[in-house]
């Protein structure tokens, strides 16, 4: 199982636990309450959270990125990969959707995929820390003999 990246204070989970009793029809605050669950590291809580956003708004596009993400850090790359699908069928131009689609197909084993993401992620985002990183997977693509690494997971 996936590590969590940071704790979160249990007043901010409640408080949106609170909301979301109050306006159970409220996408955003499910989605937000998805995240903190996540970054606690309680995935099966998160994911319900984020499936709650994406029922009450289903063109939450962030409900779909986060669940991709989310399946991701289970380890459980082909559905992380449908959701960021997902994710860029509802706004085309999420930039953080193409970039983690990417580093899923590649770890896939989907380069060609992979690269037409890196490039659209660039196009998007090309000023952004994790461009450089984009970058050098186009770069290592090119490389004839060289797959390239999906970087840290």
């Amino acid at each position: 199982a996936a590590k969590p990246v940071r704790k979160t204070a249990p007043k901010q989970v409640e408080a949106y636990r609170r909301v979301v009793a109050i306006d159970p029809s409220y996408a955003a605050a499910w989605n937000n309450l998805g995240l903190l669950l996540h970054r606690r590291g309680q995935y099966d809580d998160a994911r319900a959270a984020y499936a709650t956003a994406l029922d009450q708004d289903p063109t939450c596009c962030e409900a779909a990125y986060n669940l991709g993400s989310l399946e991701e850090d289970c380890g459980h790359v082909e559905p992380a990969v449908w959701y960021y699908h997902r994710a860029l069928e509802l706004s085309p131009d999420y930039a953080d959707a193409h970039f983690n689609l990417a580093g899923a197909l590649a770890r896939s084993g989907r380069p060609t995929e992979a690269i037409q993401h890196w490039q659209r992620y660039l196009e998007l985002d090309a000023g952004s820390p994790w461009a450089r990183i984009a970058r050098a997977h186009l770069q290592l693509a090119d490389e004839p003999d060289e797959a390239p690494d999906s970087g840290p997971s």
